[in-house]
């Protein structure tokens, strides 16, 4: 060990610069071993110690505990305290809701909530101004946070809804979302919405309607041919639809100043494949029932690790069918047909207990509500109630509803897992609202938020939003980070990645 004759202080700094090699590196395990091994032995060592830290957790896909680790920093125990607390502001717009799974102070978290929860830019400025009066000395007032300018925020917005129609129901709950939330952020006077009901004319006389009215931009709209129409007129104005085109529709990718917004099955899809392997999860079943759970599995095949694999899949097109299916799927059924071709040649009575196979890790289940009671009633039956379950956004009906999600791990919305503080605020006026309503009227409220921040987006910035962490893909599409919770004791508790 080159480090063996070296004092305590020395070897400290030998194996903080081997950390920081192997991290250079891309071996992340390796940096993590060598920094376990660097004690520091004084106070200037304990705070370098700290940011590598912070930096391995960032690595490991954990911006929020880094964050959290430098926002609990004394600036006058570090060498560059500005620049630490820009690290700090880098980390923190990386980190998913909600930050109370990440640690920190009580002073950061309450200013990161209040920072996320901010719908507009110039609201964003506003709460770190005022959190910075009262924490004059705290790290994270050292350097102002990513928000753009207010000159990014569009004066005239045109939003763009079906509000007659099939979709008019839907089409509400994203007004009602959008219109809460812009009254919420006390918008500047010269800040302006103007609705356009996209079911009772033309979407080429909508648009322009808008062009003679000045509209900045145009949000909207809802039904996805209506938006693929839209394309096809190449708007001029900027655009952010609430819904995706397919690539080849002229201008769908690349387009400048042109994003598309979705509540996309294929997000939940995404968000489970990569939780399987972060969690080292190698063998899985699979249960999907609905013509979204095709989309959402297919996503989920894509982003799994290499070394998960899917080993048998059940489709659930009835509730009836769901304890065969389930059977079929975990080998209990060849189970059964073993013991009667067993019973047939020993000609007599054979003890026996059917069983599940044994090669499976967990249960993954892009059900909706009414299937997955049915779904976890069968896998107890059939003696699998005891392996870990995955289970999509679908399956939310509402908060209340965790009772019946007891032991599984759940992905979606923040505004729904995590709500806001704001939410009440926000929904309250309305009428009841639960399921696809509440989710859209959340989606409308992101709209809002998205539409004062395309700038930022555009520039690689990520905003914690109630549908998700939100960021914007090269091809234009608004690419959603689900929250995770475990769910015990009828309350969905933060999962953090390991």
């Amino acid at each position: 060990d080159a480090a063996g004759g070296l004092t305590a202080p020395l070897r400290f700094a030998l194996r903080l610069i081997e950390a920081r090699i192997a991290l250079a590196r891309g071996d992340l395990d390796g940096a993590r071993q060598l920094a376990g091994r660097a004690v520091p032995t004084d106070a200037t060592q304990r705070t370098e110690r700290i940011r590598l830290d912070a930096r391995l957790d960032a690595a490991g896909g954990r911006p929020g505990a880094a964050a959290a680790r430098l926002a609990a920093l004394d600036p006058n125990a570090v060498d560059d305290p500005t620049a630490v607390a820009a690290t700090l502001w880098d980390y923190a717009r990386r980190a998913p809701a909600p930050t109370e799974a990440h640690g920190g102070d009580a002073a950061w978290q309450a200013l990161l909530r209040a920072y996320n929860e901010a719908l507009t830019p110039l609201q964003q400025q506003s709460a770190w101004e005022a959190w910075r009066q009262s924490h004059p000395h705290h790290i994270a007032a050292l350097a102002e946070p990513p928000a753009p300018g207010t000159t990014s925020m569009p004066a005239r917005i045109a939003l763009f809804l079906p509000l007659s129609g099939a979709l008019a129901d839907a089409a509400r709950a994203v007004r009602d979302g959008f219109l809460a939330a812009y009254l919420a952020s006390a918008p500047p006077p010269w800040q302006t919405v103007r609705l356009y009901d996209t079911a009772s004319a033309a979407m080429s006389a909508r648009y322009q309607e808008a062009l003679a009215a000045d509209a900045d931009l145009i949000v909207g709209p809802l039904a996805k041919e209506a938006t693929r129409r839209m394309w096809a007129l190449d708007p001029r104005l900027p655009v952010l639809a609430l819904n995706t085109v397919p690539a080849g529709v002229a201008g769908a990718a690349g387009a400048a100043q042109r994003a598309q917004f979705a509540l996309a099955a294929e997000d939940d899809g995404r968000a489970i494949g990569q939780r399987l392997g972060a969690d080292g999860v190698q063998r899985i079943v699979l249960f999907r029932g609905g013509a979204w759970a095709e989309r959402a599995a297919a996503a989920l095949e894509a982003n799994l690790a290499a070394e998960t694999q899917l080993v048998a899949a059940g489709v659930l097109r009835d509730v009836k069918d769901v304890t065969t299916s389930v059977a079929r799927t975990l080998g209990v059924e060849a189970s059964n047909e073993r013991h009667a071709a067993l019973a047939r040649h020993l000609r007599g009575t054979v003890q026996f207990t059917a069983r599940r196979r044994r090669d499976v890790d967990a249960v993954v289940a892009l059900v909706d509500a009414d299937y997955l009671a049915s779904l976890r009633a069968a896998l107890a039956f059939h003696f699998a109630a005891d392996m870990p379950i995955y289970v999509s956004s679908q399956a939310l009906r509402a908060a209340g509803d965790a009772q019946e999600l007891n032991g599984a791990r759940v992905c979606g919305m923040p505004w729904q897992l995590f709500p806001p503080r704001q939410k009440a605020a926000l929904q309250g006026p309305f009428d009841h609202m639960d399921g696809a309503m509440e989710a859209l009227f959340a989606f409308g409220a992101d709209a809002f938020r998205i539409a004062n921040h395309m700038e930022a987006l555009g520039h690689g910035a990520q905003l914690p939003g109630g549908a998700g962490l939100l960021s914007l893909g090269e091809d234009g599409v608004v690419r959603r980070e689900l929250a995770w919770a475990a769910v015990r004791n009828g309350r969905f508790e933060p999962l953090v990645a390991p």
